[in-house]
């Protein structure tokens, strides 16, 4: 079974549009494997909706914000 390589999370602030997001992390995965001889995987940090208020609420109680 393959091992799996060394992840590097990155967050993205609100100000970078998620059409530039993608590419650079390809851009940084590349710069680190040829900088490092690494097995390195760039993937972006998700976030979850951190509102409890939110997460209580149906699916129609949220669509009528």
């Amino acid at each position: 079974m393959p091992v799996k390589g060394a992840e590097v999370v990155v967050t993205f602030p609100a100000e970078i549009p998620t059409d530039v997001q993608g590419p650079a992390l390809l851009l940084m995965e590349l710069t680190l494997r040829t900088l490092t001889k690494l097995d390195v995987r760039c993937v972006k940090d998700l976030k979850g909706d951190d509102s409890k208020l939110r997460k209580l609420m149906t699916i129609e109680q949220r669509d009528k914000l």
